[in-house]
């Protein structure tokens, strides 16, 4: 028993399968290295077919010891979703721990409004223990944290917990993208006071043993910007230069 809280263990993802949308670059990218790092089998979804085979190869080749495959899926329709589904079922896979909802556009009605041969079978069949459900963790911005955005989190994630499937939300701040990558990194220095912004740790920590518990919330992960924004310009603080 004690051995369960080492944290190889308690923070461990070896073996399992994600899937990740816009996985090839940004927070997708991260958290796709992260876990293939820490043992899991990981597809990664991308609209850009040889994009997405680059994406595949790199991250096999730095990481490991996980496995990381390439689908090709543009999800600007519920069609489209559908066809991925098939496809990520066509490659061997019958269930599906861990949906890493990382793209731009997706599939916006509820859990139970999802065609039946879509995730939710996979999750489901996935989620057999009750102390490590399935899960599914949607990249969203602390942009969008409001009353109304966290009563509909809420929502489908009580909808999904019938189902023993967490749902939770990974709100980042300022995040290097591929086509900005200079730009933003250059606003990331001088507006995050906590330092670099890294997605892997609280994606690995929904995804595993340790966050089996975690349901329903927003995890704001963005180096203290937002704890910054709340401040007044009288309550502002000179931080001190950690760099």
């Amino acid at each position: 028993m004690s051995d369960d809280l080492l944290v190889s263990n308690l923070f461990s993802v070896k073996d399992k399968v994600a899937l990740i949308t816009g996985g090839g670059t940004g927070i997708g990218k991260m958290i796709a290295k992260a876990f293939v790092k820490n043992g899991a089998i990981v597809y990664i979804a991308s609209r850009n077919k040889t994009a997405a085979s680059r994406d595949k190869t790199s991250i096999d080749d730095e990481m490991g010891p996980g496995k990381c495959f390439s689908i090709e899926a543009n999800l600007d329709s519920k069609d489209a979703c559908e066809k991925l589904v098939t496809d990520f079922k066509n490659l061997g896979n019958d269930k599906l721990d861990i949906l890493v909802n990382n793209s731009g556009t997706w599939h916006n009605s509820g859990l139970t409004d999802i065609p039946e041969d879509a995730f939710l079978p996979l999750l489901e069949k996935a989620s057999k223990k009750l102390v490590d459900p399935s899960r599914v963790i949607i990249t969203g911005s602390i942009l969008g944290i409001g009353e109304g955005q966290t009563k509909a989190l809420q929502a489908l994630g009580l909808c999904a917990l019938a189902y023993r499937i967490n749902v939770n939300v990974l709100a980042p701040g300022y995040v290097p993208v591929a086509d900005r990558m200079a730009e933003v990194d250059d606003l990331s220095v001088s507006e995050i006071p906590q330092g670099e912004l890294d997605m892997a740790g609280a994606a690995l920590y929904l995804a595993s043993r340790a966050g089996s518990w975690i349901s329903g919330i927003e995890l704001v992960v963005d180096g203290g910007t937002l704890l910054q924004f709340k401040l007044t310009d009288v309550e502002k603080v000179q931080l001190p230069n950690i760099n």
